[in-house]
């Protein structure tokens, strides 16, 4: 779990944006496109608001080990696997129904179509992972 302290600077409902000094941990986060930069030293995120804080508080909020791990995986891992099953699949079907095509020509095409297709796919599921808030950083106490 990465805890980060920042000052909060509005409140929208249950979530609360936070300005913060970009900690340590900033540059090998997974999910650091997640957070927007106000300046070279300075971050605002936006955060789930379970205890109640108001404009002006200090907070300590906290993006847990297992969203960032589940981040890099997603985003990550995915496309790699996508690009592999591609190229596989371009190498079979080629030489079963197309042999008088290039195997490797096809295989490189069908590995970018793939690879294109999960960044579609990763770009839909970001967006309903958004309005559910599941990757959200979360305050934990007011400071």
């Amino acid at each position: 779990m990465i805890e980060e302290r920042g000052i909060v600077i509005e409140k929208k409902g249950n979530t609360v944006v936070i300005k913060a000094p970009k900690g340590g941990a900033c540059e090998r986060c997974v999910s650091k496109s997640l957070c927007h930069t106000v300046s070279e030293t300075e971050m605002v995120v936006e955060a789930d608001d379970p205890v109640g804080v108001k404009v002006g508080d200090r907070v300590v909020f906290m993006v847990g080990t297992a969203t960032m791990l589940k981040v890099g995986i997603l985003f990550y891992l995915i496309p790699l696997f996508c690009f592999i099953a591609g190229v596989v699949i371009g190498q079979i079907v080629t030489r079963e129904f197309y042999p008088g095509y290039n195997p490797d020509t096809v295989s490189t095409v069908l590995g970018f179509v793939f690879l294109f297709l999960s960044f579609i796919g990763l770009k839909i599921y970001s967006t309903v992972a958004e309005k559910r808030g599941s990757y959200r950083p979360r305050v934990i106490k007011v400071v």
